[in-house]
């Protein structure tokens, strides 16, 4: 009985691991070849993110965050509920959000989409 006791706690530890995962996808972590890491402290992880033309994003989340727009760019955002979005962003241009839900991100223009992106750990997403 013991035995099975174990093996249903691991089982469901494990699913909520995976679960987890699923649902907060560290952006940095599913795409590391979009990311340039300047600051990762306990409280805050400062990146320059960059997406070429017609490069698409894994599935990912974000934190509360901050950007600030390095290029001008046009990027569509596909969020895992349907909702699709586009943006024609510019230089110097910044923006804030709450945690945001899953979602990739698309390059749809011609040039290459660059910004600063702080996002602040001590704000997560949560499903």
């Amino acid at each position: 009985m013991k035995g099975e006791i174990s093996m249903k706690t691991l089982f469901a530890s494990v699913f909520i691991l995976i679960s987890g995962c699923l649902y907060a996808q560290d952006w940095a972590k599913v795409n590391p070849e979009m990311n340039i890491i300047i600051a990762d402290t306990t409280l805050l992880r400062g990146t320059i993110a960059t997406i070429e033309p017609g490069k698409k994003s894994e599935f990912h989340t974000h934190p509360a965050n901050f950007f600030f727009a390095l290029t001008d760019c046009r990027i569509k955002v596909y969020y895992e509920d349907g909702e699709v979005e586009t943006l024609d962003i510019k230089a110097g241009e910044g923006g804030y959000g709450a945690p945001e839900r899953r979602h990739q991100t698309e390059n749809v223009g011609d040039k290459t989409a660059k910004f600063l992106l702080v996002e602040l750990k001590e704000h997560p997403y949560k499903k």
